[in-house]
């Protein structure tokens, strides 16, 4: 999968300048920590994937102190980025460069994980490799282990995606200091906007019930960007 991200500018300038200003960004990870503590009390095992600098996965390693993780990117600049903010966890976690949309399978055996969390990457994947990510992902967790998307979707309309970008280039301009007028230059001309393939986040809920997921359902909801899952 290539992309912009492996620009090491882009990925500067995204954990910089957007991922704190991402809106309701702590939410989303609270509620992302709510419902795994709901149905798995202490996992073993965790993996993150487009883990970028790591965020996730280190919520996940504070909040569980025995638990270990896997993490995955296909952005070199990003996995150089989470060695050094995972440098705490270090003998708790695996850090590999790698292109999940082809398969995440080589990285742990079937049935191995208790919760795999993405934040904001497999927006990136075409339909059909979404949908057969989702797959992977039911498989390589054990039963009752959980899925986690915190992610970027489609609106419903073209109205709704234009109130979107007003908003979050409002939350941008805030979280920046900065000119609002500049921002929302950069943010419609931004280098990684053609990598964003959107899909409704209630198209996806349903692969995931279709797959086999149990207690699949949209958990947060802001505009575009949602937190959702399932159990297996």
């Amino acid at each position: 999968m290539k992309t912009t991200w492996q620009r090491e500018d882009v990925t500067t300038h995204y954990l910089q300048q957007v991922r704190g200003g991402i809106p309701f960004g702590a939410e989303q990870a609270q509620m992302m920590l709510q419902v795994v503590n709901h149905f798995i009390k202490k996992p073993d095992i965790v993996m993150d994937l487009g883990c970028g600098n790591g965020f996730l996965a280190e919520i996940l390693l504070r909040t569980y102190p025995t638990a270990k993780a896997i993490c995955i990117d296909h952005s070199k600049p990003m996995i150089e980025q989470a060695k050094i903010h995972m440098e705490a966890y270090a003998d708790r976690c695996e850090l590999h460069v790698g292109d999940f949309s082809q398969s995440i399978r080589d990285f742990t055996e079937p049935n191995s994980v208790d919760c795999i969390v993405s934040g904001y990457a497999i927006h990136h994947l075409p339909r059909e490799m979404k949908k057969s990510l989702y797959t992977d992902i039911y498989n390589l967790l054990k039963p009752g282990g959980i899925f986690i998307n915190i992610e970027h979707t489609a609106s419903a309309s073209d109205k709704i995606e234009k109130l979107y970008d007003e908003l979050f280039i409002d939350h941008l301009t805030a979280y920046n200091e900065g000119n609002r007028e500049e921002i929302a230059t950069r943010y419609y001309n931004r280098p990684d906007k053609a990598d964003n393939i959107l899909e409704r986040v209630d198209i996806q809920v349903n692969w995931l019930r279709e797959i086999g997921f149990n207690h699949a359902d949209c958990y947060f909801k802001w505009m575009e960007l949602a937190v959702f899952g399932g159990v297996k």
